[in-house]
């Protein structure tokens, strides 16, 4: 059997979703890797066939969505191009972690595809939104990435095509302590608006993850450079962890009990909806680094109660079950003999 796998590269979740995932259906199956789009911070670790560079969002130092930057990055002549010349049609398996250039490759040339990403979960109406749903958001998340059988990961069971978060190996096996400082991962913040921030809380150390070249001590801060290895070791040791409204990061920080303090990215739709869905769990959201913002800190930085769901190791069965589908000719999406929840 030939499986592809495609997924974003722009976003630490599809890549450390995709290091776990990857290793497991190679037990089964060829598997041949598509990545699109750069900007993540976790390094792959994995074997690519396909590199594309996709389609993108760029941020402003504000943390917000740079609407006309990602316009001017995007490159539409390109992406048709990839699209054109991917070859879906060799592989029995196509499965897809929200990448936009796959999904058009199948659905022209009529190939079957699994979508297994967390934006999947939107497909649902009963998916928590913002109070404000912004159309042309919705459109993005219907549309980047279609694909005729879907899987969505999210927080909770909002449907049945939901599965729980996919707590990687390295987080379960942890050895989780608490050494009194908080991880913080806000990567569309410049970090030094990040450390002049967090010098107003004296009485608490932060561990401040940016791109930065070399790192420094800024007063209670320590600013470091991105790494996976540096990352693990602060979270597995914090007393909470402090960081944008995606999904892996603080799926990870539920299943450990760590204490949780979520932001989401201005105008991104998607992270608004997360921290709706956050909210629903009694996890703390601000908005942005200001006034309000110190208030929410400071509540959340005395107390001492945190949000915990010990979320079930199933990956290997999810795995099993699909490749079982493909084998058997079943639809892609059936996950009927999954317990999981």
């Amino acid at each position: 059997m030939k499986i592809l796998y495609a997924f974003q590269g722009t976003g630490n979740g599809h890549v450390a979703r995709a290091r776990d995932l990857v290793p497991r259906f190679k037990k089964y199956a060829n598997v041949d890797i598509l990545v699109a789009g750069t900007q993540s911070d976790l390094a792959l670790g994995l074997n690519v066939k396909y590199r594309f560079y996709g389609l993108t969002m760029v941020y402003n130092k504000k943390g917000g969505v740079s609407y006309w930057r990602s316009a001017l990055q995007n490159k539409p002549f390109r992406f048709i191009r990839d699209v054109f010349s991917l070859p879906v049609k060799k592989y029995d398996a196509v499965i897809v972690d929200f990448e936009a250039v796959t999904s058009y490759a199948c659905l022209i040339r009529g190939v079957k595809s699994l979508q297994l990403s967390h934006q999947a979960a939107y497909w649902s109406k009963r998916t928590p939104r913002p109070e404000r749903r912004i159309w042309h958001w919705e459109f993005v998340i219907a549309y980047m990435s279609p694909s005729k059988f879907r899987l969505g990961f999210h927080f909770s069971r909002y449907d049945d095509f939901i599965l729980p978060p996919i707590i990687t190996r390295e987080i379960r096996g942890a050895a989780l302590e608490n050494k009194g400082h908080y991880t913080v991962y806000l990567p569309s913040y410049h970090p030094e608006e990040i450390v002049s921030f967090v010098n107003q809380f004296q009485s608490h150390r932060f561990h401040i993850f940016a791109r930065v070249q070399e790192s420094y001590q800024a007063g209670n801060a320590s600013v470091q450079t991105i790494g996976v290895d540096a990352y693990l070791e602060s979270f597995r040791t914090c007393e909470g962890l402090i960081c944008g409204a995606g999904f892996e990061a603080p799926s990870e920080a539920i299943y450990c009990g760590k204490k949780l303090l979520i932001s989401p990215i201005k105008d991104q739709y998607e992270q608004a909806a997360n921290a709706k869905g956050a909210q629903l769990l009694g996890i703390e959201v601000f908005e942005s680094l200001d006034a309000d913002g110190a208030i929410i800190w400071n509540k959340f930085l005395s107390c001492k109660d945190a949000v915990r769901i010990e979320y079930p190791d199933y990956a290997e069965a999810l795995v099993n079950c699909i490749v079982k589908n493909v084998e058997e000719g079943n639809e892609y999406d059936d996950i009927s003999s999954l317990e999981v929840w």
